[in-house]
């Protein structure tokens, strides 16, 4: 395993970029793969088109995000409040 880091490299482990990088390439092949076998058999998928799937992952992405911010405001005001309360 070739790395910048002095520390040995953990079987079977990798950083999260790389695991995310896998998963991808992965995902991709799968896909390739699957309409080579699958041919005439995957009409039901016609609908699914780059323009639909780029709309879901923008919209599943704002709406973790929406999510994600309120969390943190909350988390953040909880934490000022128990800070006025100490003092």
């Amino acid at each position: 395993m070739i790395t910048l880091s002095k520390n040995p490299g953990e079987r079977g482990g990798g950083c999260r970029r790389c695991k995310i990088i896998r998963l991808f390439i992965i995902a991709a092949l799968s896909i390739v793969i699957l309409g080579l076998v699958g041919g005439e058999s995957l009409r039901f998928l016609s609908f699914l088109t780059a323009e639909g799937v780029a709309a879901a992952i923008w919209i599943t992405g704002s709406i973790l995000f929406v999510i994600k911010f309120l969390l943190w405001f909350a988390e953040k005001y909880r934490n000022k409040s128990i800070d006025h309360e100490q003092v």
